[in-house]
């Protein structure tokens, strides 16, 4: 079970929310990946920070990176995000799309 708000700090804004929980779940997925889930708990930790901007860069570089799948409900809610920042080329930029599968 995932927490909604980190104890002890402020609530997390929309894109942030959404951005953290993607990367949680990522992590859970990925857990036989060490690599990749370190890097996407830096994810976490920036969101937490009130980086979001920079998370929400840093998640599709690290997919583009790792090339691991994206399941189309994580994809989904990550261009959510990347509207609400206006930040769609967090994405589009990295190919993100080209790894998203079913599932």
């Amino acid at each position: 079970m995932c927490r909604r708000n980190p104890p002890g700090n402020p609530p997390l804004d929309p894109p942030g929310a959404v951005i953290r929980s993607v990367a949680l779940r990522m992590v859970r997925r990925l857990a036989d990946r060490p690599q990749p889930v370190s890097a996407l708990t830096s994810v976490v930790h920036m969101v937490e920070n009130d980086e979001t901007e920079l998370a929400m860069d840093d998640i599709g570089m690290l997919i583009q990176y790792f090339r691991f799948p994206v399941l189309r409900s994580e994809y989904e809610d990550l261009v959510h995000a990347a509207r609400l920042l206006d930040s769609l080329d967090s994405l589009t930029d990295t190919g993100v799309e080209r790894l998203v599968i079913d599932g």
